[in-house]
């Protein structure tokens, strides 16, 4: 027997915390992706389509590594069920089947939410454009996006009283990114959003390791781009408060032994409506941010629950500690006059553990954005949770623009 090897289905840098920590635990960290100069190669690549577990399979096997296979990551949805696939072929417990089907389809999980009064605004599911979603579009505002998609692809919001052949230019931009071919229309609230990392096991029980504020970009092209993710940054009542709601959410699809990533609403009547959730984490998330605030190893203790092991039920005890993935927000078309980072402007108790500020160079001119992958930068925050607040982090990146770009 070898190294133990540690399989990292996607080769995007946003991974990069989950190859370091696999590597830094001793093991081998093989890269599944299809691109041919992936981000990120680990200590080797496999072009392969992540989505089919087969050939991965029949690779590892013929190279003769399958055996020192130990378990695998992902953080795209559409390689969630392959990653299940393998795991499976490993002995390893999966997500069950009614799970994968709720998990890879937004039509599924809404539908299955609205049955179990879980999901109190309007959506609909669509295969054609029909006449109905012209008339939601003049009643309230809409968001058009794809049954399945990645990295925020495919998403538009119309404003009540939007021209129709906008509103078909959307739902025919949703439908191209959706594999299915299924369109999913949704009234869009306006609330505060959050996002829930999970993991539940085998026996029913879901623990809850962190909740986060989030917060999207203004600089985008009619899209929800997140650029702040902000963990333990809320008070523990409102926490349990989301927390409570989210296993509800988890549970309703069927989901076990998996990871739980949701997005979720609260509204402003004080109310609690799930967006969209997958069966899977999400990079630096779940490598580094969750463990800062939880004080746990996230992904040791799905791989424990992959072999047998249990987790408790709830919401975590959250550490002193507060942490975040900041994305670089700068405003569209603007240009920078100055090379700095958001480090420069805050305390020496806030670190970063990861970042990228390749793009951040005098005479970069900032694009207006179209999906995740588009974003010009980041860091992997962590800091006292008494210091490192939301409105200490807006001051700290006012400050920044006003020295990167002359904001005022």
């Amino acid at each position: 027997m070898g190294k133990p090897i540690f399989l990292l289905f996607g080769g995007n840098q946003l991974n990069f915390g989950v190859l370091n920590k696999f590597q830094k635990k001793g093991y081998l960290v093989y890269v599944i992706d299809w691109n041919e100069h992936p981000q990120m190669t680990g200590d080797r690549h496999y072009r392969l389509d992540v989505k089919y577990a087969g050939p991965i399979i029949e690779a590892l096997k013929r190279d003769g590594s399958w055996p020192d296979v130990k378990f695998g990551y992902t953080s795209i949805d559409l390689a969630v069920p392959a990653l299940a696939e393998v795991h499976r072929a490993l002995g390893l417990k999966t997500i069950s089947d009614s799970g994968l089907e709720n998990s890879s389809s937004k039509c599924r999980m809404t539908a299955r939410w609205r049955e179990l009064g879980l999901l109190n605004r309007e959506a609909r599911q669509y295969r054609h454009c029909e006449d109905s979603v012209f008339e939601l579009s003049k009643r309230m505002d809409i968001i058009i996006k794809p049954d399945n998609s990645a990295s925020s692809r495919g998403i538009t919001i119309i404003t009540r009283g939007t021209a129709g052949d906008e509103v078909r230019r959307a739902f025919e931009k949703a439908q191209a990114e959706a594999s299915d071919r299924l369109v999913t229309v949704e009234e869009f609230v306006v609330g505060r959003e959050y996002t829930v990392e999970m993991l539940g096991d085998a026996d029913g029980h879901v623990s809850v390791y962190a909740v986060s504020r989030k917060t999207h970009t203004e600089n985008a092209v009619r899209n929800k781009i997140a650029v702040k993710l902000h963990y333990n940054c809320e008070p523990d009542d409102l926490q349990r408060k989301i927390a409570d709601y989210a296993v509800r959410c988890y549970k309703a699809l069927g989901f076990s032994c998996s990871l739980g990533h949701l997005e979720i609403l609260l509204k402003p009547d004080g109310t609690l409506s799930p967006v969209e959730i997958g069966a899977r984490s999400s990079g630096c998330i779940a490598s580094d941010l969750v463990d800062i605030v939880s004080g746990r190893d996230f992904l040791k203790d799905w791989f424990d629950v992959l072999n047998g092991g249990s987790v408790p039920d709830g919401l975590r005890p959250q550490s002193t500690r507060s942490s975040m993935f900041f994305f670089y927000d700068l405003p569209a078309g603007a240009r920078i006059v100055r090379r700095c980072n958001l480090l420069d402007f805050t305390d020496e108790a806030v670190s970063s553990r990861f970042w990228d500020r390749s793009r951040l160079t005098e005479g970069y001119q900032v694009p207006l954005i179209g999906s995740d992958n588009e974003r010009i930068g980041y860091e992997i925050l962590e800091g006292p949770k008494s210091l490192m607040t939301v409105e200490y982090i807006k001051e700290a990146e006012q400050k920044m623009l006003e020295a990167m770009v002359g904001r005022q």
